[in-house]
């Protein structure tokens, strides 16, 4: 497959107008052509329309690392319309998470590591994106603020292009991954954290207890 560069999702007004505004603020500092870029700009941009930059996944340190190559300037220079991401960054919260989750955590991103196109160099915060986003109960694609399961299928193949062919069921992203991250470590399947909420459980796991 070839490699698609993500750019912000298009979208009515709302409350995702904030996202594209902070999205496209990013973009402004970014290398042209990056297919990673847009990708990073909606995670970080629906953090910040969230208010909550940890909402990301990435730790304090990743997410410097990551503008300092993606959108260098976004945090030292005076762009007015950043001035909630450089706000925040300062005081980015600390993350906490119950055992349940740290263990889906360290199982994914055993899985996710496992099939990670070597030597890329934004693939460790791609996977630290991901796994965040499996605790959370929406659809990965809109969790994230992509246009579809589109978007999520061609990071997935730039990324871990061995895993995603093995997705030969057609399962959705969030489930396979989470299958995928069982099977591995040689457990029984188990839904990620985050779908037991969603409201398309019933339809992803309908032989599991509510």
């Amino acid at each position: 497959m070839h490699a698609v560069s993500i750019a912000p999702a298009a979208a009515p007004a709302g409350s995702a107008e904030p996202t594209l505004r902070f999205a496209g603020a990013l973009l402004r500092h970014a290398p042209p052509g990056h297919p990673d870029a847009g990708f990073f700009a909606t995670v970080i941009g629906k953090s910040l329309a969230c208010g909550d930059l940890g909402r990301s996944g990435l730790s304090s340190r990743e997410l410097e690392g990551l503008i300092a190559r993606l959108f260098p300037g976004a945090l030292t220079g005076h762009d007015s319309a950043l001035a909630a991401l450089r706000e925040q960054a300062a005081i980015y919260p600390a993350r906490g998470m119950d055992a349940a989750q740290a263990e889906f955590m360290r199982l994914l991103r055993a899985l996710l590591d496992t099939w990670a196109t070597p030597g890329a160099s934004t693939t460790p915060w791609v996977s630290s994106v991901l796994a965040h986003a499996c605790l959370r109960p929406d659809h990965l694609w809109r969790d994230l603020g992509l246009s579809g399961r589109e978007d999520v299928t061609f990071l997935l193949a730039r990324h871990y292009p061995g895993l995603v062919v093995r997705n030969v069921r057609n399962l959705r992203w969030k489930q396979f991954l989470a299958y995928s991250a069982c099977e591995q470590a040689g457990l029984p399947p188990a839904a990620a954290p985050g779908c037991p909420a969603c409201e398309d459980y019933g339809f992803c796991y309908p032989d599991m207890p509510d």
